[in-house]
């Protein structure tokens, strides 16, 4: 299929000229609402806007009445972008676009939105026979994922398809890490560190004693931890009797996330105990709360998965070699599928997202293009 690259191109510098940071969605959101409208879709807006502080309404659930029968596929990608990221100027080059080195591009992940908007756009005007299309645009993905941990997924039919939010076109990601924020509070007992520090109980030394014994950083192949917060003392002659620690785990593996979590509250139980002692008579001993959440869920799509077979055969029939790979960090797939979704992530041709460097590498993003529009066209259910 013969890639309208022109008019791939247009989309994407006029969406990236839409200022969009988190929290602040509404004017893409307003331009997609019109936008998807206009190529003949059904287009619904949830009520995830009203969960949290953001100027948009809702996630947008976009559906293309199929022309076979099947069940639909999803597509989806997010509306939001990193600072800073008002007032982009893209410079088009001959072999990519970045902007003008004052702001991100916002190519994560205006190049998915794009891609998306012309898949619908192809299939409505070339008539080609396809599956019902659920188009799926998540508010604030990149400040905890927001709009997908909201999204009212009572309104979406399919549970099958893509997200276009990784950045080299060769990789698919299949697997990417669940994550538990850990916090954790000690409370040790204050004195003068100059006159009667033996009548202290260090809370700094209770938490170095906890991270002594603890694994932290590459645990193996699948799972890492980290403590990256801490918040305690105020003055120097003070014994520290209160200390704020936060962290994650992750690991691709629920089972040896929960093992590590584990592990990481052992520690501080036995720092209790070895800092536990006898002042002027009395039993003192150190408190510890330790709280892990769960912030959102692993991905493990199986290389079995037809949408998967269905990628790389596409990805290898627009001449790129592609694997199926898994990440360390998080997006919209993992909250997802933690609601029954699976969605491999497809690259979209972006380099350096997140810094003033970001990059769009147009080869690969008409690929990308191509390989989503295969994917869909081969989708049945």
């Amino acid at each position: 299929m013969k890639v309208n690259e022109k008019r791939l191109v247009d989309t994407f510098l006029e969406l990236v000229k839409i200022d969009s940071e988190s929290f602040q969605e509404k004017k893409i959101h307003t331009f997609l609402v019109s936008r998807l409208k206009e190529l003949g879709c059904r287009v619904y807006v949830d009520a995830a806007g009203k969960t949290y502080q953001t100027d948009a309404p809702g996630n947008i659930i976009a559906s293309l009445p199929g022309t076979v029968k099947s069940k639909p596929v999803v597509l989806c990608s997010h509306m939001d972008t990193v600072v800073p990221g008002k007032g982009v100027k893209p410079v088009v080059k001959k072999d990519c676009i970045t902007s003008d080195g004052t702001t991100i591009l916002g190519a994560d992940d205006k190049a998915g939105i794009a891609i998306i908007l012309e898949v619908l756009r192809t299939l409505k005007e070339q008539k080609l026979p396809h599956p019902p299309v659920e188009a799926v645009f998540t508010l604030t993905e990149e400040n905890g994922m927001q709009g997908a941990k909201n999204l009212d997924c009572k309104k979406i039919k399919g549970r099958e398809g893509l997200i276009l939010d990784n950045e080299e076109v060769s990789e698919l990601l299949v697997q990417g890490p669940a994550v538990n924020t850990i916090e954790v509070w000690v409370k040790g007992l204050a004195a003068h560190a100059g006159v009667c520090p033996e009548k202290g109980i260090s809370a700094l030394e209770v938490a170095a004693y906890a991270l002594a014994q603890m694994k932290l950083g590459r645990i193996d192949k699948e799972t890492v931890a980290n403590f990256g917060v801490v918040q305690g003392g105020q003055v120097t002659n003070v014994v520290m009797d209160e200390i704020y620690l936060k962290g994650e785990a992750r690991s691709l593996n629920d089972a040896k996330l929960v093992k590590q979590t584990a592990h990481m509250k052992a520690c501080f139980e036995r720092a209790v105990k070895r800092f536990t002692k006898k002042i002027d008579g009395k039993i003192h001993k150190p408190e510890v709360k330790f709280v892990a959440v769960q912030r959102y869920s692993a991905v493990n799509v199986p290389k079995t998965n037809q949408m998967v077979k269905d990628i790389l055969a596409a990805a290898k029939k627009s001449g790129v070699t592609m694997r199926a790979a898994a990440s360390g960090g998080g997006c919209d797939a993992n909250v997802l599928s933690g609601f029954g979704f699976t969605l491999p992530n497809l690259g979209v041709g972006c380099r350096g997202c997140h810094t003033l460097k970001e990059k769009l590498m147009l080869k690969e993003f008409y690929q990308a293009f191509e390989i989503a529009l295969s994917a869909v066209l081969a989708y049945r259910k």
